[in-house]
């Protein structure tokens, strides 16, 4: 019989027990509800934020010294394979019956029997020929829809939903490593009925990122150190990863913590600026921009965020309220390089709402900080309105035609009429649905997250589903809850330009040293040599 195949394409995501095409990344629950813990309303935010003060680092912390560790990078050796599992085949236990019925199968038949009532398995067992990336196709049908999880020797990779069909269909998960010799991969069923024809197993030929980024920056009047940093970040991209570490407001106690366990600096300190937001930060006390000028003059590389409290209303970041709607701000009027006077025109003549006037003036307040890095001639790595296509915010739980609006917005106003060219512009996202004009961005990026009971690995799902979305852009890992296995990110080809890491409380100190001590894992030294 002839296989019809259809244009399923799934590519399994590291963030979350879910699955998603090359132009969505998914969350897990541990990441939402950290989100709607700290950044629900301002009164909710942990008392260690809350009690920041303006005093800046300016000691220089040292610790010990380590022999400098080479990269173990797990053995690739490509081979042309294919290779088909008819499930028939297999010796079937009494829930799995051989059918036929159907007209569009391969080999003698198919079976059924796999229903989410019983929550039961199928377990290929397969022997492939080399040590490399394979994809693993499923041809299945559904009559009414279903769902299950695929698992390679117990590990699950991800999950699959077919939709209904009245035909067989192929469905590919990408790029999964597999070791020379035999192999179990499970097929369990999570919810409807299915019905399994075979396994098919192919050499990965796609997963090829593409390591020749032009350095040149998305802002055309960008400064000599903005260029200077790009061009650094450009050089070793493919070929080494940036080290970067989160702290909190001006406070570098985590980067202490780890300069006298490692003997190393990360190379970019990451900030959040959401107390310098108009409605519900507290800007006095942060002491935020000093800090950053601060680490520059060290030599470091500044990465800053902004979980921007909404303009009007309650100061809170969490999708839209009754007191706040994006929406209502979007004009087509020519707002971005107006002056606060113009502005005033245009809302007493009722062109531009409460909202639209708002978001300026935030975007302005925030320009004023940004300008004092400029003045010092310090380059931010700068990622507003990150996590785009969650919903999860209310700069874009309301489409991805009111973000890219504001995204512009944002980005003409910041670089035309503010003039602040040191900003290397970072996209980080969800859903390529939300992605800005690629002359208005310089990096695209992902948070990554898993539950507390997964391993990290490469995360090379999320790398080569934002490589998709923005292709020809720097890949980066703009948040992390863990250390990634960096040894397998350079087996998959996932080699994130940089990590940032959002604590190391409950990091092992064994895991810092190796980690700051490989060669292939940039610090501060490796910059500043630069």
């Amino acid at each position: 019989m002839i296989m019809r195949k259809s244009a399923a394409f799934i590519m399994a995501v590291s963030l979350a027990a879910g699955v998603c095409g090359c132009s969505e990344i998914k969350h897990t629950t541990s990441y939402l509800e950290r989100q709607a813990f700290e950044y629900g309303a301002y009164e909710t935010k942990p008392a260690a934020e809350t009690a920041e003060t303006s005093v800046t680092t300016t000691e220089t912390v040292t610790g010990p010294s380590f022999t400098s560790l080479s990269l173990e990078v797990p053995a690739v050796y490509t081979q042309d394979t294919e290779l088909v599992y008819q499930a028939e085949d297999y010796e079937l236990t009494m829930a799995f019956q051989e059918s036929n019925t159907k007209t569009d199968y391969t080999g003698s038949g198919y079976i059924s029997g796999l229903t989410g009532e019983l929550q039961n398995t199928f377990v290929f067992g397969v022997e492939v020929p080399a040590s490399q990336h394979y994809d693993i196709s499923l041809v299945v049908c559904a009559d009414s829809g279903a769902e299950c999880t695929l698992l390679l020797d117990d590990r699950e990779l991800t999950d699959i939903a077919v939709e209904a069909n009245e035909y067989f269909v192929s469905v590919t998960v990408p790029g999964v490593y597999m070791e020379l010799g035999g192999h179990n991969i499970s097929v369990s069923q999570k919810d409807g009925e299915m019905y399994l024809d075979c396994l098919v197993l192919k050499n990965n030929t796609t997963l090829i990122p593409d390591r020749e980024i032009e350095a040149v920056p998305c802002s055309k009047n960008a400064s000599d150190e903005t260029k200077r940093l790009l061009d650094f970040m450009c050089e070793n991209y493919g070929k080494a990863i940036i080290s970067g570490q989160y702290v909190s407001g001006a406070e570098d106690d985590v980067i202490e913590r780890i300069v006298r366990t490692t003997g190393k600096y990360p190379a970019i300190r990451f900030a959040d600026m959401y107390n310098y937001s108009r409605n519900g930060g507290d800007p006095e006390t942060t002491g935020l921009t000093e800090s950053c000028i601060d680490w520059s003059e060290q030599g470091g590389i500044t990465g800053l965020m902004w979980h921007w409290y909404a303009p009007v209303g309650e100061p809170g970041v969490l999708e839209k309220s009754d007191d706040f709607s994006q929406a209502d701000a979007v004009t087509d009027e020519d707002v971005a390089k107006a002056s606060a006077e113009e502005l005033a025109v245009m809302a007493k003549a009722g062109a531009v709402s409460e909202q639209c006037i708002a978001i300026i003036e935030d975007i302005d307040t925030i320009s004023e900080e940004l300008k004092k890095l400029c003045d010092a001639d310090v380059p931010v790595l700068w990622r507003p309105l990150h996590q785009a296509g969650s919903g999860l915010y209310w700069w874009d739980s309301e489409g991805s035609e009111c973000y890219k609006w504001l995204w512009e917005l944002m980005f003409v106003r910041m670089t035309e009429y503010h003039g602040l060219d040191n900003l290397l512009w970072v996209w980080s996202g969800v859903d390529g649905e939300y992605i800005p004009d690629p002359s208005q961005f310089d990096i695209a990026a992902a948070d990554i997250y898993i539950e507390d009971d997964a391993e990290m690995e490469s995360c090379y799902q999320s790398f080569y589903a934002l490589q998709e979305m923005a292709p020809e852009k720097l890949i980066a890992m703009s948040e992390c809850g863990m250390i990634p296995d960096w040894s397998l990110e350079f087996r998959d080809g996932s080699v994130w330009s940089y990590f940032g890491m959002r604590s190391v409380d409950e990091v092992d100190s064994e895991m810092l040293i190796e980690l700051y001590n490989t060669a292939e894992i940039l610090t501060l030294d490796d910059y500043t040599d630069y």
